[in-house]
């Protein structure tokens, strides 16, 4: 029996499970072909316990799972060929961690309030599509992790966006990097942050444009990786007159910022002609301000 009376799960060979949210603990050890469903694993407060654990377990899906206020949230030790989409892992030390864990597909899952929000540690070969990490110490990290491929992600309001340690031949493109605190994106190896076209959004990216990716290149900090081709505006959204920041609201830094641009301290940015005439002066700060107050008033 596991934290609050509820049952720890162990198999070693194939299982299906669906449906259950009464567990402490889910453990899966070389049980190839497993299907894991709509199951919620919660306060595995045991230390080290882990809330979904797969050990030298292949050709699994984990999905439309929850696993809250545990150690680790989904646990990848030496698996491979897995697929682990639309899960939640929310609260935990590590949201989603891979180790020596190779060939994974991670997709369409949501990893907030964790120290970790995903942690790959010696794993290559995975592909990480569509997840959003938010409000962690660490948003998405690599560690000593190689041939990775990051894409369509949203890294926000975490300490640190996207973070790779050495780490090497990783591939990150369409990736949204917005309002980190200490770094949007670090990389302290060498690493292919864009493709021969397109790079990604970053929300503190201060260049020039004239066609939606940015005319001057974003350079990583903590080594000499480079994007050459960053995004103007958050991949997959349309862009937003008034949003300057890149966090899709319209508030009072935005019109700080438009003052910035009609001043001739930050460049051109056709999302700041609020007003449609064409240029960009104090008129389109104050549509924005009177916006913003309109909106506070009918609160």
């Amino acid at each position: 029996m596991g934290s609050g009376n509820r049952p720890i799960l162990y198999y070693n060979s194939s299982v299906t499970l669906e449906n259950n949210d009464n567990i402490s603990e889910l453990i899966l050890a070389n049980a190839d072909g497993s299907q894991i469903n709509n199951v919620t694993v919660r306060g595995s407060d045991t230390s080290k316990n882990n809330g979904i654990l797969l050990v030298r377990t292949d050709n699994s899906d984990i999905s439309n799972s929850n696993s809250s206020n545990n150690d680790y949230g989904i646990y990848l030790y030496s698996s491979s060929n897995n697929n682990i989409t639309n899960n939640n892992a929310s609260s935990n030390n590590f949201g989603i961690y891979l180790s020596y864990s190779s060939n994974n597909m991670l997709t369409n899952n949501i990893a907030s309030n964790n120290r970790y929000g995903v942690y790959l540690f010696y794993s290559s070969n995975n592909m990480l599509t569509n997840n959003i990490a938010s409000n962690n110490r660490y948003g998405i990290c690599l560690s000593s992790s190689s041939n990775n491929t990051l894409t369509n992600n949203t890294a926000s309001n975490n300490n640190n966006g996207i973070f790779l340690w050495y780490s090497s031949n990783n591939t990150l493109y369409h990736n949204n990097l917005i309002n980190n605190t200490n770094n949007n994106a670090y990389d302290t190896s060498t690493n292919q942050w864009n493709t021969s076209t397109v790079g990604n959004y970053y929300s503190d990216y201060t260049g020039s444009d004239s066609d939606g990716i940015g005319d001057t290149s974003y350079q990583i900090p903590g080594g000499s990786s480079i994007d050459h081709f960053p995004l103007m505006h958050p991949w997959g959204k349309p862009p937003l007159k008034g949003d300057l920041d890149g966090d899709y609201q319209i508030t009072s830094t935005d019109a700080a910022i438009v003052l910035e641009i009609a001043v001739g301290s930050r460049p051109f940015d056709d999302a700041a002609d609020v007003s449609g005439d064409g240029r960009v002066s104090s008129l389109d700060a104050l549509v924005i301000l009177q916006n913003c107050k309109a909106r506070a008033l009918q609160r």
